[in-house]
């Protein structure tokens, strides 16, 4: 199915609505998010894929658990990874101002050829988290600024990948897993959709929503429900979070079907940060980042 860039939009706008009626995030954040999705967006709708070169899984492996395309193996346009990374440090620019002195720091090592963007890109798809670690300690006060960067610059054309890839999946064919189909990344966030309230797992990585089990550790796999628990506050109608007394992990789903709101994985994330804190202070974790690089 073609990419709805209309529909997107529309959708992109009702959720930043919501986000910004919310207050969860100060409202230079809120704008930096903001710009950063609408780039994204434009960006999503340019991107065209040809997977005639591309190496796709045999099925029959992919159906044990095989991921579809590894992710060193999605197929990079590093022209316009390039194109929308300088997009976005404007962005980061006219933002709070540690962002901007860090985004200074970053323009200065690309220009002076101590940071290749290629390059970078290539350590993300590796998932090389020591190397943006290590270039982080040269922005203290935003460490995780260049891998946001890399991370949101590359996002569009990894969904679009993504979606070419799934398509191949059979139809008529089941996933039993919690790790993504196509890159076998971990996902991010959850939703329930439908009449029946089916379960889709949002990708971490190429954020592919992929319907999977509903009682399911997506992390460890865990089945037992006497090891899965749940829990709600009552300031976040919506959302919920689900534990797992296994691997002491937890994954934050979202239930819009009774609720007159729009839901975005990404920022339905964003949303609701204060249930993450109350995860933690229970003493859980989540084993991914933001789509926001934290």
């Amino acid at each position: 199915m073609p990419f709805d860039a209309a529909a997107a939009s529309r959708l992109l706008e009702k959720k930043l609505a919501d986000i910004a009626r919310k207050t969860v995030l100060p409202a230079p954040m809120l704008e930096l998010v903001a710009g950063t999705a609408r780039a994204q967006l434009a960006a999503r709708a340019a991107e065209r894929v040809d997977l005639a070169d591309t190496e796709i899984t045999d099925i029959e492996r992919v159906l044990r658990g095989a991921p579809m395309l590894p992710r060193h193996a999605f197929p990079l346009d590093a022209a316009r990874g390039q194109a929308l990374f300088g997009e976005l440090s404007r962005l980061v620019r006219d933002s709070e101002p540690h962002l901007a002195a860090a985004m200074t720091v970053i323009n200065e090592a690309v220009s002076h050829g101590q940071l290749d963007l290629a390059q970078a890109f290539g350590r993300y798809l590796e998932g090389d988290d020591p190397y943006f670690a290590a270039f982080g300690e040269k922005t203290p006060d935003a460490p995780r600024l260049l891998n946001f960067l890399v991370q949101a610059s590359l996002a569009p054309r990894l969904a679009a990948v993504a979606e070419a890839v799934f398509a191949r999946f059979p139809d008529n064919r089941t996933w039993n897993f919690g790790h993504c189909p196509v890159c076998a990344s971990p996902p991010l966030m959850a939703r329930l959709v439908g009449k029946v309230g089916a379960r889709h797992l949002t990708c971490s990585f190429c954020q592919l929503e992929y319907r999977a089990k509903r009682l399911l550790c997506p992390y460890c796999g865990e089945e037992d429900h006497k090891l899965l628990e749940v829990f709600t506050a009552p300031d976040e109608p919506g959302y919920a979070v689900h534990v797992c007394l296994r691997c002491n992990n937890y994954i934050k789903t979202t239930d819009f079907r009774e609720l007159d709101r729009p839901s975005l994985p990404v920022l339905d994330d964003l949303e609701s940060l204060t249930l993450d804190l109350a995860a933690r202070n229970r003493g859980y974790g989540r084993p991914v980042l933001s789509a926001w690089g934290f």
